[in-house]
C-alpha cells in the first residue's frame, strides 16, 4: 500500500535538509512591489497548498504517477494515479486551521472539515464536485496544518522588495500531519449549517498524526457518512 505520510517525510528530508522555509511574507510583482499577506484563513489555505505542491509532484515523479490538480471547490486538491491502474487513484487534500485559546490561555480543541457527505460520496459514479468518480479512488489522504495567526498581519499593504527581509509572515509555529481521511474523521458535521464531514477534535496534533478517529476502516467511514 502506498503510504503518503512516509513518502512526504522522506521527501522533505531530501528537499529541505535544513527544514522547510515557512516564512512567506508576500506576493511579488514584476515591478518589484510586494503585496503583504494578511492572516485571512482563505489566503493561508492557498499558501499551504503551495508548500505541498512541489513535494507531491516530486513524489509522483518518483513513483511514476500522473498528477492532476483540481479546480477550486473540486475534490480532491491533487489526484495521483498510474496509467495502468486508473481504478486505484489516490486523493490528496490540504487542510488548515489556526490555534484558538480560552480565557485561561489554554489551547482549545481544533478540528478540520473533510468535504461533503452528500454529492460524490453518495453518488460514487457521478462527477458532482469531484475530478473523477469517487469509485475510482482507493486512498484518501489529508495533509493538515495547524498554525498561529500573527496579529501584526491584519491587512494587505504594498511594500518594496528591498523591505522583504523586514516583513512579517502572517502565521507562526506551524505544525502538520499526514493521515488517511477515515483515520481522522469524526461522527459529526464539521460546522452547524453545512453538509461537511467533521474530523474528531483535539488540542493535541499528535492525535491526528496517530489517526485516533472513530472508524476502523475506509468502508466503515463511507457507510456511516453515506447514511448520515
Amino acid at each position: 500500500m502506498f503510504e503518503l505520510a512516509t513518502e512526504i517525510d522522506k521527501k522533505i528530508n531530501v528537499l529541505y535538509p535544513k527544514g522547510i522555509e515557512w516564512g512567506i511574507v508576500g506576493i511579488l510583482t514584476k515591478n518589484g512591489n510586494v503585496y503583504t499577506l494578511s492572516f485571512d484563513s482563505k489566503i493561508l489555505s492557498g499558501i499551504f497548498e503551495i508548500f505541498c505542491e512541489p513535494i507531491i509532484r516530486s513524489i509522483a515523479m518518483d513513483h511514476q504517477f500522473i498528477i492532476e490538480k483540481s479546480a477550486q471547490n473540486i475534490y480532491p486538491d491533487f489526484t495521483l494515479y498510474r496509467k495502468d491502474e486508473p481504478q486505484k487513484k489516490i486523493a490528496v487534500e490540504v487542510k488548515s486551521t489556526y490555534r484558538q485559546y480560552n480565557t485561561k490561555g489554554e489551547l482549545k480543541k481544533f478540528g478540520f472539515t473533510l468535504g461533503s457527505y452528500r454529492s460524490f460520496l453518495r453518488d460514487p459514479v457521478g462527477l458532482k464536485g469531484i475530478l473523477y468518480p469517487y469509485s475510482e479512488y482507493s486512498q484518501h489522504w489529508i495533509i493538515g496544518f495547524l498554525y498561529s495567526r500573527n496579529p501584526e498581519c491584519k491587512r494587505t499593504e504594498i511594500r518594496k522588495i528591498i523591505e522583504a527581509s523586514s516583513l512579517q509572515s502572517p502565521y507562526t509555529d506551524i505544525e502538520y500531519f499526514v493521515q488517511e481521511k477515515y483515520r481522522i474523521a469524526g461522527q459529526r458535521p464539521g460546522s452547524g449549517n453545512t453538509t461537511n464531514i467533521g474530523s474528531f477534535r483535539s488540542n493535541n496534533i499528535e492525535d491526528f498524526r496517530k489517526g485516533i478517529g472513530g472508524f476502523e476502516s475506509q468502508k466503515e467511514f463511507e457507510e456511516y457518512w453515506r447514511n448520515y
